[in-house]
Order: structure tokens, then sequence, then C-alpha cells
């Protein structure tokens, strides 16, 4: 099988992890974000929301795009608060101007859409599943839960080959510290390092989220892109349930020097979903994909990426 990915948002977070793991699969990886790595080949410069720059790129890869991996997205919660217009521009006009570019160009090209398990909002019952209820609760769980039910739409109708993942949590290594685990990862090498008082300060530390290691993700979105049905959403996600504090009390158990903890009010959502966790049951009955890599673990390469970050 041919297997040659276009991957929007390819110089996020996951998006880099994607493009590595799919490359070193020997898949032939197109990619694009609104910055490029300067010669590099195999880049596009492509802001989403903008319909004559999703012209080009998908202009830009040709006629053999397989698989099309839609990840750029405005993804931080409190930005998106503030500024919803962008967010709607971005999360939902992106997906709708780069599916309409697709179906065009590539018609036979299969469309993972990267959505959210925040669409599903506060739990109805736990754990949540794909049946669940969508009740989105913020700006960019709102403009994430439209561009979802507009993809599904597109294969219902017969229109794109798309199936949707809905990941839970996840971290990693290169994640912004604009999330609640690298922040404390961060804030943790720095004062190790001596660059900061010992004073680690956290937001709401009674929520609890299902956290994955970006690793486990991208396994998971390739398996879907390759085995998933057409149509169907599938939860990413651990299956298990931590709270914040307890993700902190692990991270402070793995700092070289103590840490006293300060709470601060700039660091707390206006609406924070009390807990999340969902259940990858439909996932691996499909794909056979099931996490690998520990929480623990997870913890212990974030602190290490943000330590070695702190000693260059």
């Amino acid at each position: 099988m041919n297997r040659e990915a276009l991957i929007t948002g390819a110089g996020g977070f996951v998006g880099r992890f994607l493009r590595r793991r799919l490359a070193e699969r020997g898949w032939t990886v197109r990619c694009c974000d609104v910055r490029v790595p300067e010669g590099e080949p195999g880049w596009f410069a492509c802001d989403v929301s903008d319909s004559s720059n999703v012209d080009a790129l998908t202009a830009w890869c040709g006629e053999k795009i397989s698989h099309v991996f839609h990840l750029a997205a405005m993804t931080f919660v409190p930005e998106t608060g503030r500024n919803p217009h962008r967010a709607f521009d971005v999360n939902l006009q992106g997906t709708v101007l780069l599916t309409d570019a697709v179906r065009r160009r590539f018609p036979s090209a299969r469309f993972v859409f990267i959505g959210s398990a925040e669409v599903y909002g506060p739990p109805q019952s736990l754990p949540m599943d794909e049946r669940h209820p969508i009740n989105p609760a913020n700006p960019y769980a709102i403009s994430k839960a439209a561009a979802d039910l507009y993809c599904g739409y597109l294969h219902a109708a017969g229109l794109l080959d798309v199936v949707r993942v809905r990941p839970f949590n996840h971290s990693g290594p290169g994640q912004s510290d604009s999330f609640v685990l690298s922040s404390f990862a961060r804030q943790i090498a720095r004062i190790e390092a001596g660059k900061e008082e010992p004073v680690l300060r956290v937001g709401n530390l009674a929520a609890r989220r299902d956290f994955s290691h970006v690793l486990d993700v991208v396994r998971a979105y390739e398996a879907v892109a390759l085995e998933g049905a057409g149509g169907e959403v599938y939860n990413v996600c651990s299956g298990v349930s931590v709270s914040i504090r307890e993700a902190l009390e692990a991270l402070l158990g793995m700092a070289a020097v103590p840490i006293r903890v300060e709470q601060d009010a700039g660091r707390m959502r206006p609406v924070d979903v009390p807990e999340l966790w969902g259940t990858h049951a439909k996932l691996t009955e499909r794909t056979g994909w099931s996490p690998e890599i520990s929480f623990a673990d997870l913890l212990g390469d974030l602190l290490e990426y943000w330590r070695r970050g702190e000693r260059a």
C-alpha cells in the first residue's frame, strides 16, 4: 500500500513525534505549519484558516497523498478563551477549508481528524466512551466539537473517507510549559539549576485527568489511519484517572532539592471539568493498540527533558 501522508501542524508538539514515527516506518511525509524550518525540504508554510494558503498547500502536495493527519489547531484552552474568534477560525474554519481542498485534490485519501476528549464536557458517566454525549464547556472544546461533527457529516454523506480520534490529555518531552505537567517539570528543573527560588506555583490540583505519553498517542494515530473503520470515532487514552495533585507529588518526589508549593490564581481556569477519563476499548478491539508507557515514565521523560534544557 502506498503511504504518503500530509501532516498539518507538523511543527507542533505532537506533530514532531508523528512525522518522526511515520518516516521511520517507511511513509513519505509532507509537512505544513504556520512557521516552517528554514531550508528543510518537505515543508510548506500554511495558515489553515486562509483558503488561498490551503489551496496552495494541496497543490504543492501533488496527487499522491493517501492520508491526511489534521493536527493544526489552537490547543491551549485559556488562549482560546481569550481569543475565541481565532480559535474558531483555526479549529473549525481551518478544518472546513482543508477537507474541501482534500476532497478536490485527493478524493480517495483518508482524512484523520485529531479532535479532543474535551468535546464530551462534564462527564455524565465514567469512564467516557465514544457514545458519551457531546457537551463542550469552553471555546476550545466547542470549536473542536463543531469540526468533529462536520467531519462526521462528510463521511456520512459519502464526501470523504474520515476517521476521527478524541485524545484525552497527553504529554511528553518538548511540550510547551503552558500545559500543566510540563509546567511543573520545567519549574522543578529551573529550581534545581538555581534559576528560580524553591517555590512551585500551581493552579487547581483537585482536577483528575487521563494522561498518555505522546509516543503512545502517535502510535494510535497511525493505527487508526491504517486500520480504523471509516466514519468511526476512537478515544485515545490511558484508561486511568490521575489527579493533578498526584502528578505533582510524583514529580516532587523526583526533584533533587526541597520545593515549596504555592497556589497561583492566574493558573486557575474559569470553568474546569472536575474529572475526565476514558476507555480505549473500541480502539483496542479494532486495531490492537494499547498504552505501553507508564505515567511514571511520562513524568520522568518530561523532567529529564527540562533538566537538559536548563543545563544547556
